[in-house]
């Protein structure tokens, strides 16, 4: 009973999933070819469309009695046949084949959606749809589902973003396009040269050719500053000149890194700022990224799909703001919910 179980699951592609994530309208999927591919795109109701090769014959989902009959009752509990109907429908091309060829795979999906409503039953008898992670994962499936039937249509398909819009998106995003080489540090923070002074040597310390200390654990335990302490000192997205995604450092931070080699301790204490504080850095060169330059013809596709995600996001904000407004919420700031600080989370 065990493995057919697993196989039904399988066959399903983890059927156990909750049903109301809805599948009309599509997400847009990015295609790479901009700089940053942002991994905010809402991939909810996304769909597969199968691997179907050349030559097959399609193939149809015939119902042999009404959606509202009953496929399984019982005390509270209800499965109708039109909910096997859909997630066979539903399934991908290579799934509907095995199907076809292995009509008992149909059994063991309609055995588990019983399973399914069954096992809900149950955990509903002991409260647990009362459970607040259960509520946030309803939360979500409602929320998933609204977008997909009620809001992303308003904002339309990839299809219906023009050429003159697209090329105007990229246009006004330059920095998404071309991005100069970036570099990778570490860097330890100190409010002294003495201070610096002390780190240095003992991230400079060398036995047969490689370095004595860990320098992470130096930018870690060493930092005067708790926010580069916590990322053991992680600069990321260092650039020659100044640039938007670059940390807040001095040029001499800067034209130090990128006179370096890679994986060495720069062999001198540089004086620089951190977030307007002054100070002096220790810092260890780690790797580069090459500079990127995209054509608009490389990321057409790309920016369509990014109007398109954008408008839904301007969709849902101002659906949410009326909602908001006709419900009269009242708002509390969150810093005055709590605070996020160094220091042992306690129980």
């Amino acid at each position: 009973m065990t493995r057919r179980w697993v196989t039904a699951l399988a066959a399903l592609g983890l059927a156990a999933l909750p049903l109301a994530v809805g599948r009309a309208q599509p997400a847009p999927r990015p295609i790479p070819g901009a700089a940053f591919i942002d991994e905010d795109v809402n991939d909810e109701g996304a769909e597969s469309n199968g691997d179907a090769g050349a030559g097959d014959v399609p193939l149809a989902v015939v119902p042999l009695v009404d959606a509202a009959a009953p496929l399984a009752r019982g005390a509270g509990v209800e499965v109708l046949a039109g909910e096997l109907i859909d997630r066979v429908r539903d399934a991908t091309p290579p799934l509907l084949r095995r199907y076809a060829a292995s009509p008992e795979l149909v059994q063991e999906v309609a055995d588990r959606l019983v399973a399914d409503r069954l096992l809900a039953a149950e955990a509903r008898r002991r409260g647990l749809d009362r459970d607040p992670v259960v509520r946030a994962a309803v939360e979500r499936a409602l929320v998933a589902r609204l977008r997909a039937t009620a809001l992303n249509p308003i904002a339309g398909a990839v299809a219906d973003v023009t050429d003159a819009e697209a090329r105007r998106w990229y246009d006004d995003h330059p920095e998404r396009f071309h991005v100069p080489e970036r570099r990778r540090a570490r860097g330890i923070f100190l409010a002294t040269r003495a201070e610096a002074q002390e780190v240095l040597r003992l991230a400079m310390a060398r036995r047969r050719g490689r370095y004595l200390h860990d320098f992470r654990s130096l930018a870690a335990s060493r930092n005067a500053d708790p926010e580069l302490a916590g990322l053991r000192g992680e600069l990321r997205e260092l650039t020659a000149g100044a640039w938007a995604q670059s940390p807040p450092v001095d040029d001499a931070v800067r034209a130090a890194v990128f006179a370096a080699e890679a994986g060495e301790v720069i062999p001198r204490v540089i004086p620089g700022r951190w977030r307007d504080r002054p100070g002096f850095w220790v810092i260890r060169y780690l790797n580069r990224r090459a500079a990127i330059n995209r054509s608009y013809e490389d990321s057409r596709e790309w920016i369509r799909a990014r109007v398109v995600l954008e408008r839904r996001v301007e969709v849902e904000r101002r659906e949410v703001e009326r909602l908001a407004r006709e419900a009269r919420v009242d708002r509390v700031p969150a810093s005055r919910v709590l605070r996020v600080e160094p220091g042992d989370a306690g129980p």
